[in-house]
């Protein structure tokens, strides 16, 4: 009796377009992808993004359905107010990067792109393991909107291509 009830439930939740989390609907030419000069953090949440959306990143150029180049890659921190002893209040991150995309026979498909995203927060000096906490939080969501961002890019880019 549950077997039913379990496999009705499982239709209903794929036909309502349920995506496991932090998944995105990627087109066949997205599935392999290369990336080259992606730092550390970014290069991991892509491949979460990637794994998790049935794609896979691929070991070399032509292997892939797309080529990404990091041309250049920041995260700034800035101090937007200072309080009565001095110490920040208030701080924004900065995270820029540079992109192209390249087919896998090294044609450049795109002009160079950019993406900027900004995230203030406040800076509570009463609990210090918790600013650390919260601050490292902030960008790990900056480069998980980075990577949706780029990956949107990605499939008008893979648009291009199929072209």
């Amino acid at each position: 009796m549950k077997k039913p009830g379990l496999l009705l439930m499982f239709l209903l939740l794929t036909a309502c377009g349920y995506h496991m989390r932090g998944s995105i609907a990627m087109p066949e030419s997205l599935k392999s992808v290369y990336v080259f000069n992606a730092s550390s953090a970014l290069q991991s949440e892509l491949t979460d993004v990637v794994k998790a959306s049935k794609g896979r990143l691929v070991s070399s150029p032509s292997e892939a359905g797309l080529v990404i180049k990091i041309v250049s890659e920041e995260l700034k921190t800035r101090v937007l107010s200072i309080g009565s002893t001095g110490k920040s209040n208030e701080s924004e991150l900065d995270y820029f990067l540079q992109f192209q995309f390249y087919d896998n026979q090294e044609n450049q498909v795109m002009e160079e792109q950019r993406i900027e995203i900004a995230r203030e927060y406040f800076n509570d000096q009463t609990a210090v393991l918790a600013k650390l906490n919260e601050e490292q939080i902030i960008r790990k969501e900056i480069y998980k909107q980075a990577v949706r961002m780029l990956l949107l890019r990605a499939e008008a880019a893979a648009a291009k291509i199929k072209k």
